[in-house]
This record gives C-alpha cells, sequence and structure tokens, in this order.
C-alpha cells in the first residue's frame, strides 16, 4: 500500500524502517513560531478543543486534595472529593472571585475565599452564609462551571469542548498501554518536575519527535551515535506518531534484564509516542515518562513532566537495590538530556525571529512532518507547491 501526504511528502513505504525516502517540506514558516494572530488560532483550534493534562493522581491523592491551573485562559481547579475527581472553573458564581489561588493543597470543604460560599462534588452549593439575603434562590446561576475530567491511568485530563471526542478515543489506539504503565501498583510517580522555556512550543515538540540532534547535542547518550535506521521505526498517523527503538546491546539491554530480574515483561525497547498536538509519552523496560508542553505565549511555554519507574511489590533486599538503583539512573539520564536540549530552545527560538530560510527537513525528521502536516490541516493553512528540486539520494557530504 503506497499512502502520500497532501503536501507532497514521500511514499509511504512498509519495507523500510523510516516512512518516507526523500528529504521532506518544512510546511511552517517562521512566522508561524512567533506571530501572535498565529497563536491565538492554535490556542482556539488546536488545544481548547483537545485534552490538556492538569495533573496526576498521585498529586490529589488524599480527601480534600486539590491543583489549580489555569488552560487557555481558563482557570481551573481540581478536586478529590473522597476519591471522586472533578474539575470546575476556579471562579465563584457570586461574585466572580477566584475560589482560591493557591496552586495546591488541602481543605475540608470546596470554598471560596472571598465570601465562604461552599459547593458539592457536582458544582450546586452546599452552604452560603446568609442564605436569606439572596432569595428568591437563583440555583441555575449559582453553581460552579463544570470543567470535562477524565483519567487515564495515574494521569488526570481536561478538555474544554465539550463536543470534543472522549479521553479514550483521543489516545486510541494507546489508551490501554498508557493506561497500563503509567498505574500502581507496578508503575508509580516519583517525581514531578516543570520548567519554562523561552520558546514557541513546537520548538519543544519538534525537539522530541527527533534523533537527528542526538551525536551533536547529546554527546554521552548512545555513544555520540546517531540511533540506527535498522533498530529504529516509525509509524505515522493523522493523530500521532511512534517510535520505536530496539538496540539489543549497551543500556537498553541492561534494562531489560533488570526488568526481567524484577519479574516484569520487557518491551525490549525505547517507545516514544506523540499524540497531536502535545502530549508526549515515553515507554522503556524500567521507566516511564509523560512529558506535555504547555503554550504561555507567542515565544514562550511551560514544560510538564511527570516520571514513573517500574516499582513492583518486593521484600527482597537485592531487588529493592535494584529498582532503586534503576530509577536513579532513569532519572539523571532524564534530567541530563533534557537539561541539554534547553539549551537548544531559546538559540533556535532566537534564529527563528530573524531566520529568512523555508527550512528542510530530513528522512530522520519525517515525525516533524507529520507533526506539521497535522497543524496546517487543523489550521487550514494551505500547501505551498512542492519545490522541483527534491532530491531522491542526498549525499552524506551535502546536495
Amino acid at each position: 500500500m503506497a499512502l502520500r501526504s497532501r503536501f507532497g511528502g514521500g511514499v509511504y513505504n512498509p519495507t523500510t524502517m523510516f516512512v518516507h525516502r526523500n528529504r521532506l517540506q518544512h510546511l511552517l514558516r517562521p512566522t508561524h513560531y512567533r506571530d501572535p494572530d498565529h497563536y491565538a488560532s492554535e490556542t482556539k483550534q488546536l488545544f481548547r478543543a483537545s485534552w490538556q493534562f492538569v495533573c496526576s493522581v498521585s498529586e490529589v491523592q488524599q480527601d480534600g486534595d486539590f491543583r489549580t491551573v489555569e488552560r487557555f485562559g481558563v482557570p481551573i481547579l481540581v478536586r478529590n472529593f473522597g476519591g471522586v475527581y472533578r474539575a470546575f472553573q476556579n471562579i465563584c458564581p457570586h461574585r466572580h472571585s477566584m475560589l482560591t489561588c493557591e496552586a495546591s493543597g488541602n481543605s475540608p470543604v470546596l470554598k471560596c475565599q472571598y465570601h465562604g460560599w461552599q459547593f458539592q462534588c457536582d458544582g450546586r452549593t452546599a452552604k452560603i452564609p446568609e442564605p436569606r439575603a439572596f432569595r428568591p434562590w437563583d440555583r441555575d446561576n449559582a453553581r460552579l462551571t463544570p470543567v470535562r475530567l477524565e483519567r487515564c491511568g495515574d494521569l488526570l485530563f481536561v478538555c474544554l469542548d465539550q463536543e470534543a471526542p472522549s479521553l479514550r478515543d483521543w489516545l486510541s489506539p494507546y489508551f490501554d498501554t498508557i493506561e497500563n504503565v503509567f498505574s500502581r501498583p507496578d508503575w508509580r510517580m516519583a517525581e514531578a518536575w516543570d520548567f519554562d522555556a523561552a520558546c514557541n512550543w513546537k520548538v519543544v515538540i519538534e525537539n522530541t519527535l527527533e534523533s537527528y540532534h542526538v551525536a551533536e547535542v547529546h554527546p554521552n547518550w548512545m555513544d555520540g551515535q546517531l540511533p540506527a535506521e535498522e533498530h529504529s521505526e516509525h509509524e505515522l498517523d493523522e493523530r500521532y506518531t511512534m517510535l520505536r527503538f530496539s538496540n539489543p546491546t549497551g543500556l537498553q539491554a541492561r534494562a531489560v534484564r533488570a526488568c526481567q530480574q524484577l519479574g516484569g515483561t520487557p518491551i525490549q525497547g525505547y517507545w516514544h509516542l506523540h499524540v497531536h498536538p502535545n502530549l508526549v509519552f515515553v515507554f522503556t523496560d524500567t521507566f516511564n515518562y509523560f512529558a506535555t508542553t504547555i503554550p504561555t505565549g507567542p515565544e514562550t511555554c511551560q514544560v510538564q513532566m511527570r516520571m514513573f519507574p517500574f516499582w513492583p511489590s518486593t521484600n527482597n533486599p537485592w531487588k529493592m537495590g535494584l529498582r532503586f538503583a534503576c530509577w536513579r539512573i532513569s532519572r539523571r539520564m532524564t534530567r541530563t538530556i533534557f537539561g541539554e536540549d534547553r539549551t537548544i530552545y531559546g538559540a533556535q527560538q532566537r534564529g527563528i525571529s530573524r531566520s529568512p530560510h523555508r527550512g528542510v527537513i530530513g528522512i530522520r525528521e519525517e515525525r516533524i512532518f507529520q507533526f506539521q502536516e497535522y497543524v496546517c490541516r487543523r489550521l487550514s493553512i494551505p500547501p505551498e507547491p512542492h519545490p522541483a528540486d527534491i532530491a531522491t539520494e542526498p549525499s552524506s557530504s551535502g546536495m
């Protein structure tokens, strides 16, 4: 079967590890990474209609625990009501105060900080001071505005669009996989790491979608070599892309053995799933992480990560030491790699702000092409004519 992109991409060849055989168009222009009007269109057409991460269940584990976030201009409060997780706009219907300005906490009741109005788990008022002053009672306008909230494993997501598909459909066909490997008891959230980046959100996403920078930016990872194509497999879909990398030697082989020694069933590889527009799930044999990049402006964003080591129950001291060692090694490697990537984010954004180039995408970066095609399709950006000078066999020394 042969598939061709409407943007003039290469032909899908199921016998190759990378899908395309020729270099690809860079579909987005520098202005798409800095223009306020384009950013406003992305907010409306990409993000408000998609499922967005808010926190993990582990972060609101006790009855009364809550967290507050803002997603695309909407303040949101997520709360644990005795094991039932609900999300509301963080705005009191009485006189529009934020219910709370705290980022997280625990409270016996959901109560507005201004006049003490209390609310039930369905958003209706529970108790208000001097209720006789509000007769006749306007029930419809005296309740919190709910926000769609759904769960996959230990991860909680919200959606601002009532007509969007369910979270299961959004993450299909990998919903069950994500649920299994981001859930207790075998996998537990061990660390939350959030940081700001001085770049457009797409800079971060595109960085994580390609391995072409590995040798230059991460010289101590994979012995400073590009991941071999024969060990890599790309899966490209309109809604997501997947990289599966399997190298039977080195650190990956040791992770397989560690997983088996801890009683697990290894996947024997590294899987990197990107669900458009901004959800990234990474699976390995001893460590998984979830990452999302939240736009905060045309040229700024926040990266949020949740790390999940393989943590099967055991009373064996040797196995307890092994699982802890795997976690510490994985944590250190992940933080080091993202730390190295962070040095590039700002440099690329500064280049984008002045670049006269249209950009080039190689076949190793074809997941970026798929992502850019998604953005263009959702924002109705018309495809430009495919360049006539596409080479069929680019040389290693240049064109």
